[in-house]
């Protein structure tokens, strides 16, 4: 019975550092991917600054968020996710 009971809360924490390891995981990347973005202007399309076409030579056009670049009727990159 005791130790039914410490298996129970054993396997507790464990879901609960999971679920904190996958919020934290998730943290880190959008610190990565804010920051300004880079827009195409004959595609369209924006990215993040980790993005590998965020340096392309049209992409000429820069927002402050990803909301300022959908506004303005960009996509996000579907390599990146904008």
């Amino acid at each position: 019975m005791f130790v039914g009971k410490i298996m129970q809360s054993l396997r507790r924490l464990v879901c609960v550092w999971a679920v904190m390891c996958v919020l934290l995981s998730g943290l880190a990347v959008a610190a990565v991917a804010a920051g300004p973005y880079h827009g195409n202007v004959q595609s369209r399309i924006y990215h993040n600054s980790s993005c590998r076409y965020y340096f392309c030579k049209r992409c000429t056009a820069v927002f402050a968020t990803a909301r300022a670049a959908r506004a303005a009727g960009y996509r996000p990159c579907r390599v990146c996710g904008g």
